[in-house]
């Protein structure tokens, strides 16, 4: 949205100063201690910051308050903050009418009871802004910042000591937090995201971690209709045996239900059948084949066990050994006779014999370790094994037990039909017990969330997330690109594009073969300070062509841009620079200022927006090499500072 600070202010009982502004450019120029590069600093305190960074002495010693007049779309609004050090945390915002201006301004507007506590005009000012992402949060959880208008100001401002830097390019991203939450926010700032994005990824997040909850109850539910399949079957198959027929075949719990529902019935009376002795049998057979495996996997257990502990014992003696023929090596390569001084060869060969002996031993040792270390898994696996044919065993085992206690009992003196409605009661008992709930239709659970994941999904994907994000990047490295070639880069990385890393916040020059020179790397203060001017004016450009999207104050500030060829009081005083020296540093300084000119206007053309670049400097309109420069610098200059005059 359109923004621009139509004024400075600093106030105390008596008197005033401020220094008025326009949109598009404008420009501060005079000697060094002026106040110029205080402005900065009463923009940022004015903007909320948490502390003051405005210089002690003629300044802070002459204001009681320090205030700004923000036009945004039209309507003013005044900020100010006190000076004291005990009401420095409170701050005054309120719209204003047109006949208020900074001429007319006393201090008495300012009432006291008016002022509030500076996190509640920092709310109030990113209500004007537009500002209205109060939750990023992607996870209930989470602990994030909401976005913030002390976040933007990294946007903003170029401060001197940053405006040529070679190892920082934001302001206070020293700070790794906050580096990290700026970066965070450009989407929010860039416009193509706003609080419905957040809570739309946030519900998303929650509903995952259901659907992560509910597949893993589905998993535990599987175990349990499995544990219900495996009880229910054989006293189907019991019933059907006692009628003489065999109930074959695998079948879903559903269909256990079905069946067990619709059971057949007995038409005569008469029949008999051995049916459940064959089951009887049949149950008996797998629990004597189940004993045999069980034995089985004893049995290797019992010589995985031997195994191990004869490793063991065999490595035991293999240390021993290694210890005496450690004990028995010397560090000696000649052995001589003490007697007659003649060499001894064979305590020599001897020693060498003992050496290969204690590295044989060595790997040796090894060898077993890992052996025995593979026995350990081995017999994890094998009682793994032996527990499941166990518990298998159990399970058959009351099945048997349960034919013979009631279908098998010499003593049991039911006849056929009141074993069948005993086995029928049996069944219809098991099954309303499963169907009293004790497992819940997680199925349809399932369904219902993945439905609400996918209208989230669905939610998101309007708003082109990573689309508007390629666009924003793509806009921003051409613009930098079309700058680069405008302004005052070494020969040698002409050839070179500028890329600017939308994740990490970091410019680099890149050629075409694919080789990187980052920032630090690039020599020169006049490469470091283009690359600013490149990517800032890049920055303002696309966030005025977002329009009303963007919540972004359309304001940046550049902090002395011509220090690298002239310092302060250095102007024309530089004995070390020859003539010609000097006057190419002054057509380069033209080429940095035609750049912000002509930027300006042209991004007032592309978007019917004029943004609004404050630079101070040293420098002024006689640097300038030709007569539109000249012209154009003289007439964006709100204030020259020189021969005594400063802001105070």
């Amino acid at each position: 949205m359109q923004s621009i600070i139509e004024a400075i202010i600093l106030l105390n009982d008596e008197e005033k100063r401020f220094v008025d502004f326009h949109e598009g450019m404008n420009i501060i120029t005079g000697e060094s201690k002026t106040g110029k590069s205080a402005l900065v600093e009463i923009i940022d305190y004015c903007f909320c910051s948490s502390r003051s960074t405005i210089p002690k002495g003629k300044i802070t010693d002459f204001a009681t308050i320090f205030s700004l007049i923000l036009v945004i779309d039209s309507k003013r609004y005044i900020i100010a903050r006190k000076n004291t050090h005990l009401e420095k945390r409170r701050m005054f915002f309120s719209p204003i009418p047109n006949e208020l201006t900074c001429h007319t301004i006393a201090k008495s507007y300012f009432e006291d009871d008016k002022f509030l506590e500076y996190k509640v005009v920092q709310k109030q000012l990113e209500k004007v802004f537009n500002l209205r992402v109060s939750n990023m949060k992607e996870d209930a959880e989470e602990k994030k910042e909401a976005a913030s208008l002390r976040h933007m100001t990294s946007y903003m401002f170029q401060h001197q000591n940053l405006m040529a830097s070679k190892f920082a390019l934001f302001y206070r991203f020293d700070d790794y937090q906050k580096k990290k939450d700026v970066i965070a926010q450009f989407p929010i700032f860039a416009g193509f995201v706003g609080q419905e994005y957040y809570s739309t990824l946030m519900q998303l997040n929650v509903y995952k971690k259901e659907l992560r909850k509910i597949q893993g109850d589905l998993v535990s539910d599987k175990k349990i209709k499995d544990e219900y399949i495996n009880n229910l079957t054989p006293k189907i198959q019991n019933y059907y045996a006692l009628l003489g027929l065999e109930f074959k075949g695998k079948h879903t719990l559903e269909d256990l239900f079905e069946i067990a529902k619709n059971l057949p019935k007995l038409n005569d009376n008469s029949y008999t059948s051995d049916q459940i002795v064959v089951r009887y049998e049949k149950i008996k057979k797998e629990i004597e084949e189940l004993r045999a495996q069980e034995e089985l996997l004893k049995s290797r257990l019992i010589k995985l066990e031997s195994a191990s502990d004869n490793s063991n014992d065999y490595i035991s003696s293999l240390q021993k050994l290694k210890v005496r023929s450690e004990l028995s090596m010397q560090n000696e390569t000649e052995y001589t006779c003490p007697l007659c001084g003649s060499e001894c060869t064979d305590l020599h060969e001897i020693s060498t014999e003992v050496e290969k002996a204690s590295s044989w031993l060595t790997d040796e040792i090894r060898l077993i370790k890992d052996s025995t270390e593979h026995f350990s898994e081995e017999r994890r696996k094998i009682t793994d094994q032996k527990n499941q044919v166990v518990k298998e065993i159990r399970r058959l085992w009351g099945q048997m037990r349960n034919i013979e206690r009631n279908y098998l009992s010499q003593s049991n003196k039911y006849d056929l039909e009141n074993k069948l409605n005993y086995c029928r009661i049996e069944i219809d008992y098991y099954v309303e017990t499963i169907k009293k709930g004790l497992f819940n239709n997680l199925d349809k659970e399932l369904e219902d969330i993945q439905k609400k994941i996918d209208d989230c999904t669905k939610k998101l994907d309007h708003f082109n997330f990573d689309a508007e994000k390629k666009v924003a990047l793509r806009k921003i490295n051409q613009n930098m690109n079309k700058l680069k070639s405008k302004l005052d880069f070494e020969e040698e990385f002409k050839q070179y594009e500028l890329v600017f890393n939308l994740d990490e916040f970091e410019l680099a020059l890149e050629g075409k073969y694919g080789e990187r020179v980052t920032l630090s790397e690039m020599g020169s203060g006049a490469n470091w300070v283009s690359c600013h001017i490149a990517l800032f004016l890049s920055l303002l450009r696309y966030f005025t062509s977002q329009k009303n999207k963007s919540p972004m104050p359309l304001i940046m500030f550049f902090d002395q841009p011509s220090q690298v060829y002239f310092p302060q009081d250095a102007v024309e005083r530089d004995e070390k620079k020859s003539i010609e020296e000097i006057q190419n540093d002054k057509f380069a300084v033209t080429k940095m200022y035609k750049v912000m000119f002509d930027e300006i206007e042209q991004i007032y053309q592309d978007t019917k927006i004029k943004p609004q670049l404050i630079v101070v400097d040293h420098v002024d309109f006689s640097t300038m090499q030709t007569q539109e420069e000249r012209s154009k610098f003289e007439k964006f200059t709100r204030r020259t500072w020189r021969n005594g005059a400063a802001l105070i």
